[in-house]
This record gives structure tokens, C-alpha cells and sequence, in this order.
């Protein structure tokens, strides 16, 4: 494993052996069909967000998630956040952006209450491979399947038994000699491995969650498992179960209040993300390159303005009801 990370470690920091690198992920998401007229602007806003890409050349790496950009230099360990909507960009050391990303979210102003319940959850991860096997863009690929499951603690009134909420992921990603044989795989192996060491993306989340009371403990051990590995990720099929809404549109149907159906043991959402992309064709130098045009702002101000786009997107997302 060590020795792996520090090969992978050493191929970014040698341009001149690396190939040139684009991978492009497509997105769907479904929720249950009780639920789709509720949350139509929550769902055009997450599909018009979702696609997703990277292209590497040399020592640097352009990504894409949504309408926003970034170049990440290896060598330097900066990273350069562009705004293509208002024409500004800003520069940071990749170690600032954990806490200038936290910096930018509000404090959530949570009653004790609250932050007990928070507190209570108990989370659980399972993760194992199931043996099955598939070819992605051509390349070998293998599926782990993780289950996470979070327990709310529930008035007995609301007559709600097992797991409040439980996710389960199918994650293809290429066998281990893949890395060897596609040149694409390679690469995006050593970047993946740059992320999580250089980086740190669980420190991150980390840092964000302490804002949230309670929350770091209850996704934490999610992303750590997700982390765990600097795999190249081909394709996912996620299905979230949510229970705990199921119980309370039973209650409110029960006290009779409209509630949508909403069955216990059916996915309240489903995610689908594959690989639609995957090339080691020449990437145009003049990508990593600033348009002359663009402005220069300060990086605090260019989160601030990423955050706010994001809440505005989340604000469509319906709110389920208070338990009585």
C-alpha cells in the first residue's frame, strides 16, 4: 500500500513521463415517485449540476463540477477557482481551501435539543466486495458495495423499527493491474492520491462538519470509508432509504393531514454516476491558462459567492415534517 502511494506520489511530480488525461462522469437522480412533483426545483437544480470532469496535463489538472472550475497545480500545491458566470478567478494554497471553505459557512444556530439528537445518531458502515466484475470504457473494473445506516433516536409514537436512514453504494473501480496497463487509470490513480494526501479530503469535510454540531460524528465514518482507497471511481449506483420520512407521513396520515406514500423498504432517492469519458488524448495547454479578461478577487469572497450558489440550489429540497 505505502509503497503504491509513494510511486503514485512520484508520477505527479515528474511531468515530463506523465500522458494527458480526460475522464467525464454523467448523473441522474430519481427520487421516489411520491416525492417527484415536490421537488422539482430541488431536482433540475442537482441535474444541472452534476456533470462532472477532469483533465490533466503535465503537472497541473482542470476539473469541472457544475458551472464552476478548477486548476490545480502539483507542483506548486495551489489550487485556482474560476467563476466563468462573473469572470473572476482566485489563487490559494490547495492547504487554506479546508478552512477558508468552513470560513464560509454560516454557524448554525441550533437549540441544545438539537444538538443532542445530533449527537445521539449512531452511525455504521459496512463495506465489502462482492466479487462481481464488469468493463468500463475498457477498462477491468470491480464492485464494493458499502451500507451505511444512521439510528435517530424516535418517539414510540411514531412506530418506526430498524435503521431511521440507510444508504447503499455499488462502486466499480478498476482492478489494480488496470493502473498498469491504461495510462489514463495511471494517472488518475496518482491524482486520486494527491487528493487524499495533499489535500485531505475527510480533514475537510472534518473541518465544514464542525460548523454542524453533531454531524461530523454522524457522516464522518462515511467519507473515511470512501477515502480509505485513492481508487478511480467508473461508476456508482446509490439508493438512499429513508424510514424515519416514511414514519412520519404515516403519522400525519393518521392524523389526517395530507402526506405523500411513502414506502419504508422502497429507495427514497436514486443516484446514478458513470464514467462517460475516459481518454488519453492530447489536452489543450491553453485550458490551464486564465482568460485574459478575468479578474482577480479575493479567495474568500469567490467561496463565499461558491456557498451561496449551493444553498440557493438546496434551498428547492422539500423539509420533512417535525416529529410530534
Amino acid at each position: 500500500m505505502k509503497q503504491s502511494i509513494v510511486l503514485a506520489l512520484a508520477v505527479m511530480a515528474a511531468p515530463a513521463l506523465r500522458a494527458d488525461v480526460t475522464i467525464r462522469y454523467q448523473s441522474e437522480f430519481k427520487p421516489t415517485a411520491a416525492l417527484q412533483p415536490l421537488m422539482g426545483q430541488f431536482m433540475k437544480a442537482a441535474q444541472a449540476g452534476s456533470e462532472q470532469s477532469v483533465r490533466m496535463k503535465g503537472s497541473k489538472a482542470y476539473t469541472t463540477a457544475g458551472n464552476w472550475i478548477q486548476i490545480f497545480d502539483f507542483v506548486k500545491e495551489e489550487v485556482t477557482l474560476i467563476d466563468p458566470a462573473h469572470k473572476t478567478f482566485a489563487t490559494l494554497p490547495v492547504s487554506q481551501l479546508a478552512d477558508k471553505m468552513a470560513g464560509a459557512l454560516p454557524a448554525t444556530a441550533q437549540t441544545p435539543d438539537v444538538q443532542q439528537v445530533l449527537a445521539s445518531i449512531k452511525s455504521h458502515v459496512d463495506s465489502k466486495a462482492t466479487g462481481k466484475t464488469a468493463e468500463i470504457q475498457g477498462v477491468q473494473a470491480e464492485e464494493r458495495e458499502v451500507t451505511i445506516t444512521m439510528d435517530l433516536p424516535m418517539p414510540a409514537s411514531m412506530n418506526q423499527t430498524g435503521p431511521s436512514v440507510r444508504l447503499v453504494m455499488h462502486i466499480w473501480t478498476p482492478k489494480k493491474e488496470e493502473a498498469l496497463r491504461v495510462p489514463a487509470i495511471r494517472e488518475l490513480t496518482g491524482y486520486q492520491a494527491w487528493q487524499k494526501y495533499v489535500m485531505n479530503p475527510a480533514g475537510m469535510l472534518d473541518k465544514i462538519f464542525g460548523k454542524m454540531p453533531g454531524m461530523s460524528n454522524t457522516v464522518g465514518p462515511m467519507f473515511d470509508e470512501l477515502y480509505k482507497s485513492p481508487s478511480v471511481i467508473l461508476r456508482m449506483h446509490m439508493e438512499i432509504y429513508m424510514p424515519l420520512l416514511a414514519a412520519l407521513a404515516r403519522q400525519k396520515a393518521g392524523q389526517g393531514q395530507a402526506a405523500p406514500a411513502i414506502d419504508p423498504d422502497a429507495p427514497f432517492m436514486e443516484m446514478n454516476q458513470e464514467v462517460a469519458e475516459l481518454s488519453s488524448a492530447p489536452v489543450d495547454a491553453s485550458l490551464f491558462e486564465i482568460p485574459k479578461d478575468y479578474a482577480a478577487v479575493a479567495a474568500d469572497d469567490m467561496i463565499r459567492e461558491m456557498v451561496k450558489v449551493q444553498s440557493a440550489a438546496m434551498a428547492g429540497a422539500p423539509k420533512p415534517a417535525e416529529p410530534k
